[in-house]
């Protein structure tokens, strides 16, 4: 498969996140919600690397790469990859924190980083 049909590819997954992630909140689905959010933003993340023939194995890789493909270089806003960066925190939380429960408001502000961060990342690609 070609790197750009990859490219493509993990960005229109990021975008089907992202619908999935408001059917989810429409559905009072806040939990659920914040975890289509997370990964919304993750896919497309991995879309700006895959760009690069890079394909971080974690989580964590993928932010490493991120900052110093896209953040320390002026490519990427700061503000977006702090919203991925915390989305995942609150992700982490929303899968594995099962006392703790999550308001629109929280889930609603993901939903919105979550279309920033895909809106900046399609500029790059």
């Amino acid at each position: 498969m070609l790197k750009l049909d990859k490219v493509k590819e993990a960005l229109n997954v990021g975008k089907s996140q992202l619908i999935s992630s408001k059917t989810l909140f429409k559905a009072g689905q806040y939990r659920d919600s914040i975890t289509m959010s997370y990964y919304a933003m993750y896919s497309s993340a991995l879309a700006l690397l895959l760009k690069k023939d890079i394909s971080p194995k974690t989580h964590a890789g993928t932010l490493r790469q991120l900052a110093k493909e896209y953040v320390k270089t002026g490519l990427l806003s700061k503000e977006s990859y702090d919203f991925l960066y915390n989305g995942r925190e609150t992700r982490n939380d929303s899968s594995y924190d099962y006392s703790k429960t999550f308001s629109e408001e929280e889930a609603e502000n993901l939903i919105l980083q979550a279309e920033k961060f895909i809106n900046e990342a399609e500029t790059l690609l």
